[in-house]
């Protein structure tokens, strides 16, 4: 009796990963909801926008997690865009809600996940060191401006608390993970409609949003009524670095249907070529020699024959197309970055800000850079940050820095020993360490610590934080059994 008792208690506790079937949950939190919303119509439509879509990823995921987590990434890809149009119709709100949506949605399923999972101590500890890092920028941001401080902590922890759901995933690690699924099949319909930007006259909504931002770095070369796509992100920055990405995903797995992945793969391809961001492709070169080297050089047929047919390709369509010989142009200053103006203005940046850095021990102040900045109405050194790691210690300082490149290292360490691991599973592992690879070099070219980009960075940190706890349980359980005596009777 007993038993069935205790049978029916865990049948009734919800879990991670389960779909659940009580209804009366959403009666009680939709009648709020509800009139809440009607309010919110009556103040913006894009608050009103940002506070359905958070409720829906959050309904999804309590209804099925795995949902849930696409949802979640689906919503930080494709919310620009969805700004873009709103404000077609209502003007572009200055400080938008909508903006906030994504941000909102990580930390809700992040918090419930920490209530309704366990997360180890000493994978608490990791993510309270990189936390700690960051909030020693709290203080002087809070004095230089409150509103651009509070973002920037929420932004900034936000991303961070991405972990937890990758820590979570511990237990699928064997045979296959959200965020690459998400990354195969998600992006090449990003990178598809990236394309329609170059070829045919942009929409209204995205024509709109260049004339209203005043955004000077979208042109293209040699062609003045192209532009550098961008697609459902806010920047040609932002966008090709998720390019790349899912090109890893693409290029370090065997397919079912290499004819699909061969189209997914090509679209990627050019959508990157035409953002025309060279620091994608240079992290994109490191993150694959990397997983060439994780796999003891396993790969390296694979990884190496497809980028040499890339290259080629681009190479034989450069005298008969004016974008691919922009895209050659582009990247053969590559190998002479000396005499590269945007390259000398960053090393500028970096030599006239480093030493102001490092001369503030608790920084500059969270929103003293980035998008952030914006919100304290000075004109920041950093109002556009090519640097992510020049970014991080300008406004926490060298200590918080420290802290929170101290956890970086940590979660490096695991992908690379998970990497390393033989065991079954190893193929989903490697590619981890390419794409976490891949974001500590691409920190040197762009904030990835903000955003969706951090989102993914810590979301793998979460992961492979995950498999190294899961192998270390099991080799203490396997340690442990060795060691109990076995009693023989007889």
């Amino acid at each position: 009796m007993a038993g069935l008792i205790a049978r029916a208690r865990l049948a009734g506790r919800p879990s991670i990963g389960v779909r659940r079937a009580d209804v009366g949950w959403p009666i009680v939190v939709g009648t709020p909801a509800a009139f809440f919303l009607a309010w919110l119509l009556t103040v913006s439509l894009q608050a009103a926008c940002a506070f359905v879509l958070v409720l829906l990823v959050v309904g999804l995921h309590q209804y099925d997690r795995r949902w849930g987590i696409v949802a979640m990434f689906a919503l930080w890809f494709l919310a620009p865009g969805l700004r873009r149009v709103l404000g077609l119709h209502t003007g572009f709100v200055e400080n938008d809600p909508l903006s906030l949506a994504p941000f909102l949605a990580t930390a809700s399923l992040a918090a419930l996940e920490l209530v309704q999972s366990h997360v180890p101590t000493q994978i608490r500890r990791i993510l309270m060191l990189a936390a700690a890092g960051m909030a020693l920028g709290v203080p002087a941001g809070l004095l230089l401006g409150p509103r651009a401080a509070v973002y920037a902590c929420g932004a900034y922890l936000g991303g961070l608390s991405a972990a937890v759901l990758g820590f979570n995933e511990r237990g699928t690690l064997l045979r296959s993970s959200t965020l690459r699924a998400v990354l195969l099949y998600g992006l090449p319909a990003i990178a598809g409609y990236a394309i329609l930007q170059r070829i045919l006259p942009l929409p209204h909504w995205d024509q709109n949003w260049i004339d209203s931002a005043d955004f000077n770095s979208l042109g293209a070369p040699n062609e003045g009524g192209k532009v550098r796509v961008f697609a459902t992100l806010n920047s040609p920055g932002a966008l090709a670095p998720l390019l790349a990405l899912s090109l890893l995903c693409y290029l370090t797995i065997r397919p079912r249907h290499p004819s699909v992945a061969l189209l997914g793969a090509a679209l990627l391809v050019v959508a990157l070529q035409l953002t025309f961001v060279r620091g994608a492709w240079i992290a994109f070169m490191a993150a694959a020699v990397a997983h060439v080297v994780a796999s003891r050089g396993g790969s390296a047929r694979l990884v190496f024959g497809t980028g040499a047919l890339i290259a080629a390709l681009t190479v034989a369509l450069s005298p008969v197309s004016q974008t691919a010989h922009d895209v050659v142009d582009r990247f053969s200053t590559i190998g002479h970055l000396s005499v590269d103006q945007s390259a000398n203005d960053r090393s500028a940046t970096v030599s006239q800000t480093l030493p102001k850095a490092i001369a503030a021990p608790l920084g500059h102040g969270l929103g003293s850079a980035g998008e952030p900045s914006k919100l304290t109405g000075s004109n920041s050194e950093l109002r556009a940050p090519d640097n992510g790691y020049l970014a991080l210690i300008y406004q926490v300082g060298p200590i918080g820095f420290v802290l929170v490149m101290w956890a970086v290292g940590l979660m490096l360490r695991a992908a690379w020993i998970g990497a390393r691991d033989q065991a079954p599973g190893q193929e989903l592992r490697l590619l981890l360490f390419a794409l976490f690879f891949f974001t500590i070099v691409e920190l040197f070219a762009g904030d990835e610590f903000y955003g969706i980009h951090a989102v993914i960075f810590w979301f793998i940190g979460g992961q492979v934080l995950g498999y190294e706890f899961r192998r270390r349980r099991d080799r203490e359980r396997e340690r442990r059994r060795r060691e109990i005596p076995v009693v023989s009777f007889g």
